[in-house]
């Protein structure tokens, strides 16, 4: 008995002093796996680093209710109708909404003193959702309401160049009031989506971050949709002189051009003219 018990003790203090094992993907055998199996491995490895990272549970329930919102319920949407139930998701995102005309921005159900039941039958008109969470999953909350003529998306870093191009999709004969100020992932094909936007009467593009082709697509935007007001874009000098210089050399060339054409025509008349007097000579001879 006592024999097996110092043993047993060594062997718990030599398996102590041992170097643990490490992962096998943390091990040099995994330079050799191939392709397919090394992405997996990958995608553990960084898993994994993510899991361990501080605030990585904060992140991930707030991805999680980001992703809630964004969700469209088909159930709450036939039960409530389509303003309502937009409505209802906009204050899910901590925004406001606007009805039925009236100027004062509405940011919770609540009824108003004196009445007895709350009036659910409106008509949305426009939505606040700046700095919220929405992004081109949560147009789908909006896309229904047939009377919504202004939204407000300032500072929503997920309105992105598919988020316009949709929305310019969704509200091209509808929607008159647009303010894309300081989202952060505006580029040029978004705001060129937007030349659909035919019914639109006033954007605002305030503090957009710098990128290559601001200020000409917002010169096509102003070409395409010529009864809308643009806020928040200064033109440079240096890219407008330079178009407006190409498009005079363009001139000048199709003006050269014309010009060696009735060149080239007149010639050809000339030589046309000079031949026939030949002929009627040669024939009064």
């Amino acid at each position: 008995m006592r024999l097996s018990l110092i043993l047993r003790s060594l062997k718990n203090v030599t398996e102590e002093r041992l170097p643990k094992k490490k992962p096998y993907w943390l091990t040099k055998s995994n330079l050799e796996i191939p392709k397919k199996s090394r992405a997996i491995v990958d995608v553990i490895q960084t898993k994994k680093a993510r899991m361990n990272e501080p605030g990585f549970l904060k992140r991930m329930i707030l991805a999680r209710n980001h992703e809630k919102r964004n969700e469209f319920l088909e159930k709450d949407f036939f039960e409530q109708g389509p303003d309502v139930y937009a409505a209802s998701r906009t204050i899910e995102y901590n925004g406001r909404f606007r009805i039925d005309s009236r100027p004062k921005w509405v940011t919770k159900f609540e009824k108003p003193s004196g009445t007895l039941a709350l009036n659910l039958n409106f008509q949305l008109e426009a939505v606040d959702l700046s700095q919220t969470t929405v992004n081109v999953d949560g147009l789908d909350h909006y896309v229904g309401c047939a009377n919504l003529k202004a939204m407000y998306l300032a500072k929503c870093r997920y309105v992105d160049d598919w988020f316009l191009a949709r929305l310019a999709h969704e509200f091209q004969d509808q929607l008159l009031f647009l303010d894309l100020s300081e989202c952060p992932s505006v580029g040029v094909t978004g705001l060129l989506a937007l030349c659909r936007l035919k019914s639109l009467k006033k954007l605002r593009l305030h503090n957009l971050p710098p990128f290559d082709g601001k200020e000409v697509a917002t010169m096509i935007f102003e070409e395409n949709v010529p009864g809308c007001l643009v806020e928040g874009i200064e033109y440079e000098t240096d890219p407008i002189a330079g178009l407006l210089e190409a498009g005079s050399h363009q001139e000048q060339e199709q003006e050269q051009q014309q010009d060696n054409v009735q060149f080239i025509n007149t010639e050809t008349i000339e030589q046309k003219a000079t031949v026939e007097n030949t002929r009627q000579s040669v024939q009064a001879n």
